[in-house]
This record gives C-alpha cells, structure tokens and sequence, in this order.
C-alpha cells in the first residue's frame, strides 16, 4: 500500500537544499517518490513497506533538515 505525507521543513532555502534531501531520501528502500518546494518549504513523499515515516524523519535529521513536527 502506497502513502503520501508532506513534512513542513523550515530550513529549506535553495535548490542545492532540496536536490540534498531528494538524494539522501531516494537511498531509502521503498521510496518512491519526493517533491519539494522552497517557497512553501515542503516536501512530498510516496512510500511503501519497507519505508516508513520514522526512517524519512531519521533521514532528514541526519542531514540536518529536521522537518517540523
């Protein structure tokens, strides 16, 4: 089963942010999809198993873009 989330992440300025998440995201097994947006400072993801909120959350912690909770 698919799933769609969009997590608000403050700290996006630029493109270069978003083609780095997108890169460290798309290492995740299950992942299928990642769109972002630097105005609203969003980004989109699809996902299924083994994939899952906690593993993206984790990823965009590691590289120091923590989505708002």
């Amino acid at each position: 089963m698919m799933a769609t989330k969009t997590y608000l992440i403050p700290n996006i300025s630029c493109a270069h942010c978003l083609m780095h998440i997108t890169n460290r995201l798309n290492e995740i097994e299950g992942l299928e999809n990642v769109e972002g947006d630097v105005t609203s400072k969003e980004i989109t993801v699809e996902f299924s198993e083994p994939a899952n909120d906690e593993a993206i959350i984790a990823a965009l912690e590691e590289i120091n873009y923590p989505p708002r909770r």
